[in-house]
């Protein structure tokens, strides 16, 4: 099992957008340029997020993306909207069959061996559905994780949350 860079990329957006000022969009160039994402990649990104109902989308001037309020958004939401409902440890061919050809009850036996596999994906589901963007934020800006800023002025943001952190 892997992290495909789409999804920890949707996972950064979701994190920028958590933090966005709620009252404000934020614009598609701002987290492409952030997130060193293609404007059109962005777009395929942004376009599952929305469709899976996991992000507000807004056309027109002061347009962009917001977070979908009162919602908790897990890593295992993010993942199912980026790659779809898909197992997450995938056998990539039937090895171990080949290894016990010819032997007796082998049928049964490789269904008990698909049983433990399918519990390795409930599993890592399971751990994916514990993990929320507001974990996410609180882990890394620890007693700071309520602050919303406007991603789309960054850097005035970053300067007036410093001044408020100093004093």
């Amino acid at each position: 099992m892997h992290l495909t860079k789409s999804t920890e990329q949707a996972i950064c957006i979701m994190v920028m957008l958590y933090m966005q000022d709620r009252r404000i969009y934020l614009n598609s160039k701002e987290i492409s340029e952030r997130l060193d994402i293609s404007p059109t990649y962005l777009k395929k990104i942004m376009r599952k997020l929305v469709l899976s109902d996991l992000v507000l989308a807004n056309t027109g001037v002061g347009g962009g993306y917001k977070y979908r309020q009162n919602k908790v958004i897990t890593l295992y939401d993010i993942y199912k909207a980026i790659n779809g409902e898909v197992n997450l440890f995938v056998l990539q061919a039937d090895y171990i069959e080949k290894v016990f050809k010819g032997a007796e009850n082998m049928t049964s036996r490789y269904k008990d061996y698909l049983k433990k596999i399918n519990t390795i994906n409930l599993s890592l589901k399971e751990s994916l559905k514990q993990i929320t963007i507001e974990d996410i934020i609180r882990d890394i800006l620890k007693k700071t994780a309520d602050i919303r800023i406007d991603w789309n002025n960054w850097e005035v943001e970053f300067e007036r949350l410093y001044k408020k952190l100093k004093n």
